[in-house]
């Protein structure tokens, strides 16, 4: 909760005294962008709200909630989890208390998401993020590390604010399976549209 409330904060001072824009960079390689190789199949929310591509053989959705959201909640969207349990995407929005315009999409906003995962994960390790420019929108790409079930995995995480609602699309795998997995992550970011506007 205090993270909410320290998020919120700290996206409105953003907001009422302006950072010069800044450059966001372009996606590296296999880190953003479709997949020409992928059979895919569309996944929209029940609210028509939100559209995404994954992969057509082995992956399957769970929709989450499609409930209206109160400032500094978050509400899960979907999970998208491979069939052999090798890798799994969560969708999460997070209902922000004032709508972000791209340019407040600074290099504060990427350091704000790296907090966030530092808190949410404190043994998170090699945590790093970067903003970047992508289909006339900014983004943060955030990169760590962390313990899972099954042992030690890689996780990318895609923050990517609409308006007053702030989406993380998290994805994550064996350290050792994640670069096979990485251009499904990279579609599915690249995919991801809010199709029914974003909320002010």
């Amino acid at each position: 909760m205090r993270l909410r409330v320290w998020l919120a904060a700290s996206m409105l001072a953003a907001v009422a005294a302006p950072i010069a824009a800044q450059e966001a960079a372009k996606a590296a390689a296999g880190e953003y962008g479709r997949s020409a190789k992928l059979e895919v199949q569309v996944f929209e929310s029940a609210n028509k709200q939100v559209r995404l591509e994954y992969p057509k053989k082995d992956w399957q959705a769970t929709a989450g909630y499609s409930i209206a959201a109160i400032p500094g909640t978050t509400l899960p969207v979907v999970a998208l989890t491979q069939r052999k349990r090798e890798a799994s995407i969560v969708i999460e929005m997070t209902k922000l208390h004032q709508p972000l315009a791209n340019e407040d999409i600074t290099d504060l906003f990427s350091q704000l998401e790296i907090d966030s995962v530092k808190e949410r994960h404190p043994l998170a390790t090699d945590v790093q993020a970067k903003l970047v420019e992508a289909g006339g929108r900014r983004l943060a790409i955030l990169t760590y590390g962390r313990n899972g079930m099954e042992g030690p995995e890689r996780v990318r995480q895609y923050s990517i604010p609409y308006g007053a609602d702030l989406y993380r699309v998290t994805c994550f795998a064996a350290a050792a399976q994640f670069a096979r997995y990485e251009p499904v992550f990279a579609h599915v970011a690249a995919t991801f549209a809010v199709t029914g506007g974003a909320t002010q």
